[in-house]
């Protein structure tokens, strides 16, 4: 299967097929709305278009994104328009392989941002959004690492992510039984069950906010 993974990818690396991946997001237990990206690919780069919708607290929030992967899956350039009732906020990062230039929703000026000490990779996930944490297990599999640099493009700041050992907590009832799960301790905890052969993520957690994406089939 991997190797048939390998060869299906346009990218160097191994990295989910090309296609639409679908999935519910819920809050508290309540259906909150619809994620989904589509995944793209050439003989040099790996993309990933997101669109996200959502009522959270009875407001309709939006966004649409775009992450671009170079063949051994470092990002090498993420955009985004987020929609909420106040402000659409347009935010961009693009990377080389030990700096990167940010412009935010909340920074007036692009910001040059570092890899943080002890980490060899970034990595651009937008908390509440699903393309930079879909592409995370292939991301972290290709790189043998567990901490990397995270970007977070809203803010445009940088911080270490970092993986834990799993959690001893039981296997979702819905996620299958040959799933793998990658677990996130810092900055923030995020549990990703994903398919080992696919690197496609089945449910997407975050305890601190009890809000979990699932993969729609």
């Amino acid at each position: 299967m991997l190797s048939a993974l390998l060869l299906a990818a346009g990218v160097g690396a191994a990295f989910p097929s090309a296609g639409v991946y679908r999935y519910t997001a819920m809050m508290s237990g309540e259906n909150i709305g619809s994620w989904s990206v589509n995944v793209t690919q050439d003989a040099s780069h790996a993309q990933i278009d997101e669109n996200s919708n959502a009522s959270v607290m009875g407001l309709q929030v939006s966004a649409t994104a775009s992450l671009v992967l170079g063949p051994d899956l470092d990002p090498l350039r993420y955009t985004g328009t987020y929609h909420t009732p106040m402000q659409s906020p347009n935010v961009s990062i693009d990377v080389t392989a030990n700096e990167a230039t940010a412009s935010g929703a909340m920074t007036s000026q692009p910001r040059h941002l570092t890899l943080a000490a002890g980490t060899n990779h970034f990595v651009v996930v937008e908390p509440g959004l699903l393309a930079g944490l879909f592409a995370l297990p292939a991301q972290l599999a290709a790189w043998k690492e567990t901490t990397v640099t995270w970007i977070t493009p809203a803010t445009a700041q940088a911080q270490t992510l970092r993986v834990g050992t799993p959690p001893s907590s039981s296997r979702p009832s819905d996620v299958p039984a040959s799933d793998a799960l990658l677990s996130v301790e810092h900055p923030i905890a995020v549990t990703i069950w994903y398919d080992p052969a696919t690197l496609v993520p089945d449910e997407i957690g975050v305890p601190s906010q009890n809000a979990v994406l699932r993969r729609q089939r």
